[in-house]
């Protein structure tokens, strides 16, 4: 019990993941919170929306740092979904200060039209469900929107679908951003303005466009240079009373997290996400049961997006 004890206090007193860089998304439409199921005035008058899908692919990003400095992640894949904890580990890096940075929306060729039955299963670019890939020749949905429509906020009944798709729409992005500093390390806040996407799109009688020509297109243009924008400094805690509010800890099967907690997401001791809350919590428990023997955090979002971290210990 000592042992244990004297564990968990010093990875309250010192950084779990040195060095541990983040990207944390804040959601919005016009400057407002972004969530799936919440109506929106779309750009034409007398015409409204309710998104319910968005899940889209960033790749080969580059951070610029530290004045001339850059960091490139060429390996390293994100499948970002609106309902999720929108914070993305990318990492230990060696990073101070960040002055931009630039990555692409989508899969690059080369990962494009491989066989995604060949990752496993943690892996961004392995198979998912509902599916983000759409066979051999055109390979993966780069954006996935879904949702209602119509000319009453209160009568949405035109559906809308748009799945971007093929190496032609392969999209830079490129912002100014900055850096704020957690107790593990840096994140790297970006805000998503996602009102944005269906700037020129009128989807109040209904859309499905699946492929790489017309609306698609437009989406794509609209993500690329409309919907990204430097972040303001992240809301997070990391007092030692949030990472004591997980009970246990040291744990080995149910963690209690703190209340009022939506999502949360354990990152190992390498940056790598290892499990993720599938939506609501359930009482406030999360099943660690399938974690290996180790230390590990906890980024945790509260029902205002705050966001929380805790370091973590697992013993069997």
């Amino acid at each position: 019990m000592l042992t244990r004890f004297c564990l968990l206090l010093a990875l309250l007193t010192t950084p779990a993941i040195a060095g541990e860089v983040a990207l944390v998304l804040e959601q919005t439409v016009a400057g407002a919170p972004f969530r799936l199921g919440s109506i929106y005035p779309g750009e034409r008058p007398g015409s409204f929306y309710r998104p319910d899908v968005l899940r889209y692919y960033i790749s080969k990003i580059t951070i610029h740092h530290d004045g001339t400095k850059s960091t490139h992640l060429p390996d390293l894949y994100l499948l970002v979904d609106a309902k999720e904890l929108q914070r993305y580990p990318l990492g230990n890096l060696d990073i101070g200060s960040v002055d931009s940075i630039s990555f692409y929306i989508g899969v690059d060729k080369a990962r494009n039209h491989l066989d995604p039955a060949t990752y496993p299963d943690w892996h961004p670019l392995a198979l998912k469900v509902p599916s983000m890939h759409w066979g051999w020749a055109a390979g993966y949905r780069f954006v996935t929107y879904e949702g209602f429509a119509g000319t009453s906020a209160d009568k949405l009944t035109a559906g809308f679908q748009i799945h971007t798709l093929d190496n032609s729409l392969y999209t830079r992005v490129a912002t100014k951003a900055s850096s704020t500093s957690t107790a593990f390390g840096i994140d790297i806040p970006l805000r998503a303005d996602y009102g944005q996407l269906l700037a020129g799109l009128d989807v109040s009688i209904g859309l499905v466009m699946h492929g790489s020509t017309d609306e698609a297109v437009t989406l794509m243009q609209n993500i690329g240079s409309k919907v990204y924008s430097p972040g303001v400094t992240a809301s997070v805690s990391t007092d030692n009373s949030t990472a004591s509010s997980l009970r246990p800890n040291p744990a080995s099967d149910v963690v209690h997290l703190p209340e009022g907690i939506t999502a949360a997401r354990v990152v190992d001791a390498s940056g790598r996400e290892v499990l993720r809350s599938t939506g609501a919590i359930d009482g406030g428990l999360l099943s660690v049961s399938t974690l290996a023997t180790g230390t590990y955090h906890v980024a945790m979002r509260l029902a205002d997006g705050e966001l929380r971290y805790a370091p973590l210990v697992i013993v069997r």
